[in-house]
């Protein structure tokens, strides 16, 4: 009797262990780390200023290195930017596209072990909260059956590791398939006695011949920096836009911003091919008429350069405005605040 009531609760249960099977067997859709953003990530209010759905169009520039990512022969992607264009929600994406798309080992790499702790706080914890495909993966660190700590998650087919580089017992040995290097050039020279910490991280995605490595950072003293290095070893893309006018494709560049007498709200852009002038209410038009172009032979290595000008989230008169408050500290003999202009809004090394 038991097993003719067990045979007709599977007989009506049968649709769904079917569906559920074909769930957990079916292979993932084919979708580069854009496009899963654009259909499954959700922007938490705590993390930023325009919360709900993602939309890559809302700064186009992102999409060429989010999907260098998925690019055949290319194993690293080094971003050297500004502040404001969003690279650690790029940084975001990819985990969260390993973790429901692609499950790996992950490492995630911060400055300092309080970073990391902060990070998967502030950053990680909301987007799994408001991602209804990655909570379903990520278990609660405070629910009775997780294994998952603050540093440390895992998911159905890998785990995530949030590291410090100051803190060489983070970067213990184990074998990592994802490696996320945020900020590189505010890293220590060392992790304790152990080395440099970029290396460090590198060496544990060396058994993967599917590895993949993404180093971000605003750049800081030319010759010393890190993110430099990594750029000038890639093969140097800029995201060039067109002219209105004429047509033609150029990057974004400080010397083409012009603005009249000392008012930065007069700022423009003028093509240096022809002279066409772009104000910054046209900007997003601007942004989506660019591609990225490479300067050099990537040997699986693809870089990004980016500075605030592109910014969807400044204007160029706010870029100005920083620009003229670091020109009159200069004058008095400072150069501290023109450096950090340089190195966040231009995203350039200071010499």
């Amino acid at each position: 009797m038991a097993q003719k009531n067990w045979s007709a609760k599977c007989s009506k249960n049968w649709p769904a262990i079917l569906r559920q099977v074909r769930k957990v067997w079916s292979p993932p859709p084919s979708l580069t780390v854009s496009q899963w953003a654009d259909r499954f990530r959700k922007l938490s209010p705590e993390a930023s200023a325009e919360p709900g759905q993602w939309r890559t169009e809302r700064a186009p520039y992102q999409r060429g290195i989010m999907d260098a990512l998925n690019e055949p022969g290319i194993h690293t992607v080094v971003v050297m930017s500004s502040a404001q264009v969003g690279k650690t929600e790029i940084l975001n994406n990819l985990i969260g596209y390993h973790i429901h798309q692609d499950p790996s080992p992950v490492l995630c790499l911060q400055p300092t072990l309080d970073m990391a702790q902060t990070w998967s706080k502030d950053r990680l914890a909301p987007m799994v909260r408001d991602c209804p495909e990655l909570r379903d993966l990520v278990r609660d660190p405070k629910s009775r059956d997780s294994r998952n700590t603050i540093l440390h998650k895992s998911f159905p087919g890998g785990h995530i590791t949030m590291a410090g580089a100051n803190s060489a017992a983070s970067l213990a040995s184990r074998p990592i398939r994802i490696v996320a290097l945020d900020e590189v050039d505010r890293y220590p020279l060392t992790a304790g006695t152990e080395g440099d910490p970029v290396q460090l991280a590198v060496k544990r995605s060396a058994t993967f011949w599917n590895r993949r490595i993404i180093m971000t950072s605003t750049p800081t003293i030319r010759g010393a920096s890190k993110i430099e290095a990594a750029f000038l070893d890639s093969d140097q893309r800029h995201y060039h836009v067109r002219c209105n006018d004429c047509g033609e494709p150029n990057p974004l560049r400080w010397k083409d911003i012009k603005w009249d007498g000392d008012d930065p709200y007069t700022a423009f852009w003028a093509c240096p091919e022809c002279g066409g002038i772009v104000h910054d209410a046209d900007k997003a038009k601007l942004l989506k008429s660019g591609h990225w172009v490479a300067m050099s032979e990537s040997h699986g290595v693809a870089g990004f350069h980016l500075n605030e000008l592109y910014s969807p989230w400044r204007t160029w008169a706010d870029v100005i405005i920083d620009f003229q408050r670091a020109r009159q500290v200069q004058k008095t003999g400072d150069f501290s605040l023109m450096q950090v202009w340089t190195n966040t809004s231009l995203g350039e090394t200071w010499e």
